[in-house]
């Protein structure tokens, strides 16, 4: 096989939309306990996702962007999606807003981390992608106490090259979300062509911005940060933190990843699925309480301890 010259090189590195530059395989038991569990041991600063398969159709997206129909309720073809704009979604859910208000306070769109991190877990909707301090917490979403696997999972490990894009503050969290700003468009098999003055309207803002931008891969890349700011029982217990992706344009649910590759060192490990069962056995036999049937469910441990009482 011919090597691959700078241009290719550089070229795959700007297109890369799902990093499958930083991808590796790990096929025994032995090689997760090198690759993955010995740097959380070493206290590393690595964070960790799971998921229960690798698909090139579910790459590292918030569930707002999954469930695109949440943001365009209003016929629009591309939305910029700020802190106004969420608040504004969110208040058409009308009790689950107040649910919120009701028993932790008011939601502001200058003060909006809270609301987001309590809807990510609670309503499956937020522009936060769940990681975890704990790779046992992220494993066992993508084991989900399963006991046969038809196909291999997928683990994310994401470590801090630079402390700016980072968060442990509440403040600076608040300050991340208030000045968010994601350029979204609507599904494309739903575009309606018929009225083109109309579309055009819509598409004002695809000008604004990319006068800000210095290219169109720039427009398509996304800045992350990371927030480890817990504000709910479940990140406690899941020892979780958020990935926020931010200053982009999204078509489709792809994204090019150069970007956050130069601000995170972020891996995707694809596990074989022949090793997942004594993954399993290995997370219950030294994690029992991470197992899937609890990690969402604070209660259900809870009462099983007391129960063997």
């Amino acid at each position: 096989m011919m090597a691959k010259s700078k241009f290719e090189k550089r070229l795959e590195n700007e297109l890369d939309f799902d990093f499958r530059l930083d991808k590796e395989r790990i096929e025994s038991v032995g090689e997760f306990e090198e690759k993955i569990l010995e740097p959380f041991n070493q206290n590393k600063r690595i964070f960790f996702r799971g998921e229960r398969r690798e698909d090139i159709t579910r790459p590292l997206l918030p569930s707002i962007y999954r469930n695109r129909e949440f943001l365009f309720d209003n016929g629009k073809r591309v939305n910029l999606i700020n802190a106004d704009f969420l608040y504004s979604c969110y208040s058409k859910t009308g009790d689950f807003l107040n649910l919120f208000e009701k028993i932790i306070g008011r939601v502001h769109t200058d003060k909006m981390y809270p609301f987001l991190a309590f809807s990510q877990h609670y309503f499956g909707l937020s522009p936060l992608i769940d990681f975890s301090k704990s790779p046992y917490s992220a494993l066992s979403f993508a084991l989900k106490d399963r006991k046969e696997y038809d196909e291999d999972i997928l683990f994310y490990t994401l470590e801090i090259k630079n402390d700016s894009d980072y968060t442990n503050s509440i403040d600076k969290a608040n300050e991340w979300i208030k000045n968010y700003s994601v350029l979204v468009f609507r599904d494309v098999t739903r575009l309606e062509l018929e009225s083109p003055i109309e579309a055009l309207v819509d598409y004002k803002t695809i000008i604004e911005m990319s006068k800000k931008k210095s290219n169109l891969f720039e427009m398509n890349t996304p800045s992350a940060k990371l927030i480890d700011v817990p504000t709910n029982d479940l990140m406690l217990y899941q020892q979780g933190v958020f990935l926020l992706l931010d200053d982009f344009s999204l078509m489709g649910k792809s994204y090019l990843t150069k970007k956050i590759r130069n601000e995170f060192n972020i891996r995707k490990w694809i596990i074989s699925k022949d090793i997942c069962p004594e993954l399993l056995d290995m997370l219950i036999d030294f994690n029992p309480y991470y197992s899937y049937k609890y990690i969402t469910n604070l209660n259900l441990i809870a009462n099983d301890i007391k129960k063997k009482l």
